[in-house]
């Protein structure tokens, strides 16, 4: 369980965080995977919805605190690659939104994530 997992639906992205921190060192894959999505971006209108989710070690502020920083890194991550910041908004959920039971250290590896939402422009 010690690996970045990115899953994709549709047009929802998860990110599975190995770990507890947002960032622990760039992670080759994340990387690559967003360069990708910079790339789909720089050719359609569409924005993205960042939203940063934890597991339930810690309190409720501390997990709302790193579930943002999750989605702040992604965020910047993708401006850094030239999306437009206007097109990102970010959210975080804490612990609040469990996929998964966090009484596993499977599970709690399903709930530390960032889900990214591509949104067609209206």
């Amino acid at each position: 369980g010690n690996e970045v997992e990115i899953v994709e639906v549709d047009n929802t992205i998860t990110i599975l965080f190995p770990y507890g921190l947002s960032v622990r060192e760039p992670d080759p894959r994340v990387d690559e995977y967003l360069d990708k999505l910079a790339a789909r971006l720089k050719v359609t209108d569409e924005t993205v919805t960042i939203t940063g989710h934890t597991d339930n070690v810690g309190d409720d502020s501390y997990n709302m605190k790193l579930g943002m920083s999750r989605a702040q890194h992604i965020s910047g991550v993708l401006v850094k690659k030239g999306i437009n910041v206007k097109r990102l908004s970010i959210a975080s959920r804490g612990k609040s939104e469990p996929v998964s039971s966090n009484d596993t250290e499977e599970g709690r590896r399903q709930n530390r994530r960032c889900v990214l939402v591509l949104n067609k422009k209206q």
